[in-house]
């Protein structure tokens, strides 16, 4: 992971850890891996009860740097913000309700969480199930590439 992108990491997660609504925190894609410097987006998956209040609250509460870009999008039971911040750090924040957790993994979402995964902080081992399903994704797909 590359420098800047640690330096938000820890002021983001030293953030949302004093948000009493935020049960939990994950790496995805790329960034989840510590040995990975490539130019990708930082992205986190959120988990809470409270999608809108945490949303309201990372566009308006976290000051890492001013925001230069912004924007909001709906998916299934996903709420996606993008942002690119001053200095031109990309960052995705995922923020989803505990129930989100039992979808199953599709084609697309298995295959970013494949790329990587990496639990911040979580309560009550609130990711297991997710990590469960990653690696059987991932062993689903191994298998299949060996039979084609």
């Amino acid at each position: 992971m590359r420098p800047d992108h640690y330096k938000l990491m820890y002021a983001f997660v030293e953030w949302a850890g004093k948000q009493t609504y935020v049960d939990g925190i994950a790496l995805i894609g790329l960034c989840a891996d510590d040995e990975n410097e490539e130019d990708s987006n930082l992205s986190f998956l959120l988990i809470t009860d409270k999608k809108q209040k945490l949303a309201e609250a990372i566009l308006h509460q976290f000051s890492f740097e001013s925001l230069e870009q912004a924007s909001v999008e709906e998916y299934n039971k996903l709420t996606s913000i993008k942002v690119v911040y001053e200095s031109g750090i990309e960052a995705d924040y995922g923020i989803a309700n505990e129930d989100w957790l039992q979808m199953p993994l599709g084609n697309e979402l298995g295959a970013s969480l494949a790329m990587g995964f990496k639990v911040i902080w979580e309560t009550d081992e609130l990711f297991d199930g997710l990590q469960r399903a990653i690696s059987n994704y991932i062993a689903d797909q191994t298998r299949e590439s060996f039979m084609d």
